[in-house]
């Protein structure tokens, strides 16, 4: 979601007056504090100063027709403006790509050429592009704008999904696929953070469609294309993209959705790894995980769906868009019989040789593909499989996040994933330790807001013949709370965790007036714990509102507290 952000009218160091919109106080230079709307924090405004030149360069290069009024977010090719369209009285969204793209003689035409190809999809899941441009040494794009959040943000606001959920998300979509598929169009980059939930409707819309393509319709995976950008995400990278081959058709955009929706209802992805060679590998040879397996919840016959689209040669997955759709209809009304079994290791193996660009082998599923990109992908899975010395021999354990934020894995100190709330992850432990892993919450708002909160990796123990190792909020020793604010009140209200004792927390943040179940960090917890709320005018003086006694009705092992001002 680009959140609305509502900038507090008083400054919580100095007390002055800060203008709407600003995003540092005038009077002593603090930045604006964080902003609550209804769900997670959302930052403060960005600093104009660092968004100037762009914002001033884009008003020049579109026509006067258009007014650049603010930038709302930055992606991994792009920053997001929002417009004005003064002739037809409409918001527009205007993506920016980074000045490091770097573009080739003829590629700017071809960039509009595609768009206008995809112009001509007429799908309301699909949001279109109005048109391409480029001026004043930037390119850009510009599609309608959407009151709302990404797939991505939801899942890391919310952690994994229901069965029914999860089809009202993916439904949509492959509706949208099979559309385009039938002209001929493929995605290459179905991901979560490609998808927007809107707000006001509920909505799905698929975004940048074909953009992947747009920018370097060759790209192979691990590597920079010709525009100095990488495209693709090996989270959700079907094999055959991996392997570089360029003729990609809509099978592949079945794989990166049946990866997309495996995440969706585990709140992990399908493969994951401490680096891009180890995940494409798994793309490549590792059995196929089973839903059903991670969340006991999910129906057999969705997790048989998933991993039908996961096979790994596209002949063996749903043939179209239409397929997929036929086999979710008819697992809604009467289940259906396992889609596929377990490959053997003997298969999977087979199925590499077959894979491999230049094979004697006839038909082979990539000839399309070029001959360095396929030696380099070659090379990148012979280097994983050398350095993973035996992958059913490992330990593997599962990590489960108990909390209601996501948190941060670290081995070694070094960041390795990142676990939605409610997710699990799976992680395969050379030697069988998991001594040398530790977590850390990643807190709501910019700055962060609530108490730091971090500790080692659990000791696992076996539930379901696994090894598993939950993240709770009793962390060595101490017990910690997680509010989740409903505002009925009148006003905009701050809050003070235990206020009056030396463990005294300012939250720094605002939530607005209507706002429900709000996230405001985790505190420490006692048995006199309390919250304050004060109107957001008087920050932290004059009257407020308390809570408390409330000790034994925090949740295990979430921390959660359900708190209504």
């Amino acid at each position: 979601m680009f959140p609305a952000v509502t900038p507090q009218l008083t400054c919580p160091a100095c007390q002055a007056a800060i203008p709407v919109g600003s995003a540092f106080c005038p009077a002593c230079g603090n930045p604006s504090p964080t902003v609550i709307t209804d769900g997670r924090a959302a930052p403060a405004p960005p600093d104009p100063a660092g968004t100037a030149p762009v914002l001033e360069r884009l008003a020049r290069a579109l026509s006067p027709k258009y007014d650049v009024k603010r930038l709302v977010g930055r992606g991994g090719f792009a920053e997001i403006y929002e417009l004005w369209d003064r002739d037809l009285d409409r918001r527009l969204a205007c993506k920016v790509l980074h000045p490091e793209i770097a573009w080739t003689p003829g590629m700017l035409d071809r960039f509009r050429r595609e768009a206008k190809a995809l112009a001509r999809l007429q799908d309301p899941a699909v949001l279109p592009i109005h048109f391409a441009g480029a001026g004043e040494g930037l390119v850009y794009y510009v599609m309608p704008f959407v009151e709302g959040e990404s797939l991505a943000d939801a899942l890391r606001r919310r952690g994994s999904f229901s069965a029914e959920e999860a089809l009202q998300v993916a439904e949509p979509i492959l509706e949208a696929l099979a559309h385009a598929h039938a002209q001929g169009l493929v995605h290459r980059d179905i991901k979560p953070d490609n998808v927007m939930l809107e707000a006001k409707t509920g909505r799905v819309l698929l975004v940048d469609f074909g953009i992947a393509k747009l920018l370097d319709p060759a790209a192979a995976v691990g590597t920079k294309t010709s525009t100095g950008f990488t495209v693709g995400t090996v989270h959700y990278m079907s094999p055959e993209q991996a392997l570089g081959q360029a003729n990609l058709d809509g099978r592949s955009d079945l794989y990166a959705l049946g990866a997309m929706l495996f995440q969706l209802v585990t709140g992990t992805p399908p493969y994951d790894g401490d680096s891009s060679a180890e995940i494409v590998g798994k793309h490549l040879a590792d059995p196929v995980p089973v839903a059903s397996d991670v969340n006991a919840n999910i129906p057999r016959w969705l997790s048989d769906v998933i991993v039908k689209c996961l096979s790994k040669k596209p002949e063996d997955r749903f043939q179209t868009a239409g397929a997929v759709l036929a086999a979710l209809a008819a697992g809604r009304t009467a289940g259906s019989a396992p889609l596929t079994g377990a490959a053997s290791a003997e298969r999977r193996v087979q199925w590499l040789a077959e894979a491999v660009p230049g094979s004697s082998r006839p038909g082979s599923w990539v000839a399309g593909a070029g001959a360095g990109a396929g030696l380099v992908a070659v090379l990148v899975v012979a280097g994983w499989f050398a350095r993973r010395g035996g992958y059913v021999g490992s330990g593997v354990m599962l990590v489960h996040n108990a909390l209601v934020e996501p948190v941060e894995l670290l081995r070694s100190g070094v960041p390795v994933d990142t676990i939605a709330s409610e997710g699990t992850v799976r992680l395969t432990l050379a030697g069988g330790t998991w001594a040398a892993y530790r977590w850390r919450l990643i807190r709501p708002g910019n700055p962060p807001i609530g108490e730091p909160l971090e500790g080692p990796l659990p000791e696992p123990g076996r539930v379901r013949g696994r090894r598993v190792s939950s993240i709770t909020a009793d962390v060595a020793g101490q017990r910690y709370f997680a509010p989740l604010v409903t505002n009925t009140s009148a006003s905009d209200v701050t809050l003070e965790v235990n206020p009056g004792t030396a463990a005294a927390v300012r939250c720094n943040c605002l939530v607005s007036r209507g706002a429900v179940r709000t996230h405001v960090g985790y505190y420490r917890l006692y048995e006199n714990s309390a919250v304050a709320a004060y109107n957001s005018a008087h920050p932290y003086t004059g009257p407020h509102a308390d809570r408390e006694g409330f000790a034994t009705r925090v949740a295990r092992p979430s921390g959660a507290l359900a708190l209504m001002f």
